[in-house]
This record gives structure tokens, sequence and C-alpha cells, in this order.
């Protein structure tokens, strides 16, 4: 990504560049609003034609995942702000280091990226939630179904979204793919 694409016209009365890194849904839902209130937007979008980079003046199309990529199109914006909670940690880091302003702050976005961490955070904090367990074993999701009856919800942790990544699970065995990739959020089902 050419940096210098990437910087986008500042509005008068010094309003800020508000970036957003990722061009779905939510970062187009953003332009309307941020045309009234005078702020300019900049988001990085992940292809030419997302959502976002088709409502957004300032779109350069460029790669979240790349440090670098990330680092010069923040370069043009007052603070770094995001579409999805997808942006890996050693981009959050780069940023940080670099003295870019997030909202929220990387430490804030775990609990967005990693669905067993909310849920622990969730606990800790006393907020009401399903009965829950981490399981790594079918062991664990029999364990837990015989504790709170069958059926139970199955997450994975990292990369779920808009339903992806969930299932009713009526028996353990239908975890068994999903545990040979890693850990596993398992939830009461609640009507």
């Amino acid at each position: 990504m050419d940096a210098s694409a990437s910087a986008p016209a500042r509005a008068p009365g010094g309003f800020p560049v508000v970036g957003i890194i990722g061009g779905g849904q939510l970062a187009r839902m953003c332009a309307g609003p941020a045309t009234e209130l005078g702020i300019t937007l900049s988001v990085l979008s992940e292809t030419a034609d997302g959502a976002a980079a088709l409502a957004v003046r300032s779109a350069p199309v460029g790669d979240y995942t790349d440090p670098e990529t990330v680092l010069a199109f923040a370069r043009g914006c007052d603070v770094i702000t995001f579409d999805h909670e997808h942006v890996p940690a050693p981009v959050l880091a780069a940023l940080a280091a670099a003295g870019v302003i997030m909202r929220p702050a990387p430490a804030a976005l775990i609990y967005a990226q990693d669905k067993l961490a909310m849920r622990s955070r969730l606990h800790d904090l006393g907020i009401p939630c399903p009965r829950w367990t981490r399981a790594d074993t079918l062991a664990d999701v029999a364990a837990f179904g015989a504790e709170v009856g069958w059926p139970v919800v199955a997450k994975v942790p990292v990369g779920g979204y808009d339903g992806k990544g969930v299932r009713v699970l009526t028996t353990p065995g239908e975890a068994t793919a999903w545990l040979r990739r890693g850990p596993v959020l398992l939830e009461e089902r609640v009507d």
C-alpha cells in the first residue's frame, strides 16, 4: 500500500480523522454519522469493492494483517478503530509501539477476539451468563452435557462470528472435529 494514497483530505475546523481497519458493514454504517458530525473517515479496506470502500472517500486497499501496511495507513489518522476484531496481536503491538491512539485499546480487544477470555471476564465481573466451560476433550464435553443437560451450545473461541463457529450439540461426538483444532467454549442452551 502506498502511504501517500492513504492520507485522507482533512475536514476544516480541526476535526479528527478516524481510521477504521476493515472495510465491512460496521465501517460503512459509520459513514453517514461521521459526515453529519464533520468527522473524516478513512477505511483500510480488504477490497476495492468492500462495503465501506463503496461509501467512504478515503478507502485504500490493504492487508490488515501486515504491520507495515497498517502503520502506513495509521499515519494519516488521528485515531484508529476497528471494523472487526480479527486484527492480529502483532499488528496491534506495532501500532501501540508507534504511539498510535486506538479505541478500543488492544487490551480490550482480547475480549472480542477470544470468547473464552470474554466469558471468563464476564464471570469475574459477576455478570450473569449461561453456565459454561472450556472443553479440551470429548470427556469434557460429555461431563458438561451431563451436568447441564443436552443439547449444549459449542462455540469456537477464536474466529467465529455472525453465527459461524457456533453449533448445537446433541452428543459429545459432534465436537470431535472442533476439538482437534483446539479448545471449545461450551454453554448451556438457553431458550
